[in-house]
């Protein structure tokens, strides 16, 4: 009989007024929604749905039935696991989609300064979270044993990738060659400058192609770092950036 939620409820507080109706009038998301199997539902004709969390105790928590309700049975295991990697592999095409074509990969010096300052940030935002916890950042299990907070254990992989950017970077001078690339790009500007002045189709005078010079001299000064390469704001080289190879362990 298609009864609600509120009927049910009343027809069941009517025969077990000190018990709490079982279960969910309708599956629910992130349940496990399987039907549940109560004598006592049976006899009053109510059809009620498993609360638990699906998959709760099974290998595919979050996924399929709990394991009340056959979520740890050989079928349901493997059934359950196919879902999970058709779930993830839509959240990962979604995620693919909003990111659209991956941008051109530039200089190998530049990415690994770029993946160092993104591990750097990533450190900041881990900190900050940490703040905000900071008085919970231990918790105690049933047994009595404490435990660290699963963000501290995110923090120190944080700091160790950033140790290995950092060593790498000293080991291979990354520093110097990113700057090399930049003044590489200034030597380009300017030798093009420098064949249009000098061109014989210019008939430029001594005086006049000095005249030129100096005052393409002050130009590229006046732009600055307007001359930078896109990548280049990116890095913010700078000598606080600069760790000194004694300051990192072998």
């Amino acid at each position: 009989m298609n009864i609600t939620n509120e009927e049910q409820t009343s027809l069941w507080e009517g025969q077990f007024p000190d018990r709490k109706i079982p279960g969910t009038f309708e599956k629910l998301p992130g349940k496990c929604g399987a039907k549940l199997r109560d004598k006592d539902l049976k006899e009053l004709g109510i059809e009620r749905y498993c609360n638990k969390r699906s998959g709760m105790g099974t290998s595919h928590l979050d996924t399929g039935a709990c394991k009340w309700h056959g979520g740890a049975t050989k079928n349901h295991i493997k059934s359950a696991s196919k879902e999970m990697v058709v779930r993830q592999f839509n959240e990962l095409a979604t995620i693919a989609e909003k990111l659209g074509d991956a941008a051109p990969i530039g200089p190998p010096e530049v990415e690994a300064f770029q993946l160092a300052t993104k591990a750097k940030q990533w450190i900041s935002i881990i900190e900050t979270e940490m703040d905000k916890i900071s008085h919970q950042l231990v918790t105690e299990d049933q047994a009595g044993i404490e435990h660290a907070r699963a963000v501290i254990e995110i923090w120190e992989r944080g700091v160790d990738r950033f140790q290995r950017f950092l060593e790498f970077s000293m080991k291979h001078d990354l520093h110097r060659r990113v700057v090399e690339l930049e003044e590489q790009q200034a030597s380009v500007i300017g030798a093009a400058f420098m064949s249009v002045i000098l061109s014989q189709d210019m008939k430029l005078t001594e005086s006049q192609i000095r005249i030129a010079r100096n005052l393409f001299a002050n130009s590229m000064n006046d732009l600055g770092d307007q001359l930078a390469p896109t990548w280049s704001a990116s890095l913010r080289l700078n000598d606080d950036d600069i760790v000194d190879a004694e300051l990192v362990e072998d």
